[in-house]
């Protein structure tokens, strides 16, 4: 095998990882700066990096490699650079791999940065997601002689799939976006249901049992009607406890009013269980967040109660800055599991339609512990 067809094998290899790096989702910073190491080494250069533009003649650098000891623009410095005198501006216009053998204007920002890092030539490759120039994968020498002609086009397939990744990072946050979209749309629905119970049928409930405690009062004690009317007036109280209760399950009020620590206490206050609480969060979240977290415990105490055996939980909702952690644990019997189409398991898909992760923990005889972590942003 000659010199040459090791390159190859070498290039297809690097392409190779970068796809498997695509493939399972990596993370874009991470991702960048892998894809610029492969491309150096492919090149045999000290320098490449990950450019993406901001406009018409100005770049941010988002993800860079170099070799131990090189000068280099970190992640987030941004550069002007001009359209015609550099390959960052050349593969922009063109939408083609471009090269720029010599920086030596002292107007050219990138000249001057060049000059600083020691580099005096660069080849660039332009992003393309969604057919949108993202921006352009760059590489960098200090002669012209370092990167011969037809380098930058061994760039292009790397760029190729930095662009595919990019377009898969857009689709997955559109669906995790379009998810969020119909949470919140539920949630809104609820929350109308819940206004419409407590403006509508609830106070006609209240006026009617104003108006059966007037008519007891007017009625002989002792009389045949005033055991019907408080026998009536009984059903109205009861009726109006189970729209009050009706009410909290679709959304409670407390919790649009006064956040989610108050509707937490309240929750726990509420419970035939002794809840002891450990943390709540000293601010507001996101509607759809602190919904999530509210229909968690909500939950999860409401399954203590019916099936666990148990005598005490403890509720902790920790704001851990990034995300929210809530957990409830229980001392009672343990075994519990999601069942198709139960409580536990749309709620699992709610989280999980949210980016979060569900735990559940459950063995026999050992209680119950619901873990759910939400990230905040």
């Amino acid at each position: 095998m000659g010199v040459e067809d090791i390159h190859v094998v070498e290039e297809q290899s690097a392409l190779l990882r970068v796809a498997m790096l695509v493939a399972r989702d990596t993370p874009m910073e991470p991702l960048f700066t892998a894809v610029a190491a492969e491309c150096a080494r492919v090149l045999g250069v000290d320098a490449a990096g990950v450019m993406r533009y901001l406009g018409g003649e100005r770049a941010v650098v988002a993800g860079v490699w170099v070799v131990p000891g090189q000068r280099y623009l970190p992640v987030n410095a941004e550069l002007d650079f001009h359209r015609s005198d550099s390959a960052l501006g050349r593969a922009q216009t063109t939408g083609h791999p471009a090269r720029f053998a010599r920086y030596d204007s002292p107007r050219n920002e990138v000249s001057q940065a060049m000059k600083h890092l020691g580099m005096r030539t660069s080849v660039a490759a332009p992003i393309v997601s969604n057919g949108v120039i993202w921006g352009a994968l760059v590489a960098t020498a200090p002669e012209e002689e370092t990167l011969p002609a037809g380098c930058e086009q061994r760039l292009a397939p790397f760029a190729e799939l930095v662009g595919q990744a990019l377009a898969n990072d857009h689709a997955k946050n559109e669906l995790a976006a379009s998810r969020t979209r119909l949470l919140e749309g539920s949630d809104e629905v609820r929350r109308r249901l819940e206004r419409a119970l407590h403006e509508g049928a609830h106070q006609h409930v209240v006026a009617l049992a104003l108006k059966l405690r007037v008519a007891i009062g007017r009625a002989q004690p002792d009389s045949a009607e005033a055991e019907v009317l408080r026998d009536l007036l009984a059903d109205a109280m009861e009726t109006n406890n189970e729209l009050s209760e009706l009410a909290r399950e679709l959304h409670p009020a407390v919790l649009s009013e006064r956040g989610l620590a108050a509707a937490l206490q309240a929750l726990g206050a509420r419970s035939a269980l002794l809840v002891m609480l450990h943390a709540l969060p000293g601010r507001r979240f996101a509607p759809v967040i602190e919904t999530t977290a509210y229909l968690t415990v909500n939950e999860a105490l409401a399954n203590a109660e019916r099936h666990g055996h148990v005598s005490e939980c403890t509720l902790a909702a920790d704001d851990r800055g990034d995300r929210l952690v809530v957990e409830v644990h229980d001392d009672g019997i343990g075994g519990a599991e999601p069942r198709p189409g139960g409580g536990l398991e749309c709620l699992a898909d709610r989280v999980h339609a949210l980016g979060g992760t569900f735990t559940l923990t459950s063995p026999r005889g050992g209680g119950t512990t619901l873990t759910v972590e939400l990230p905040i942003d």
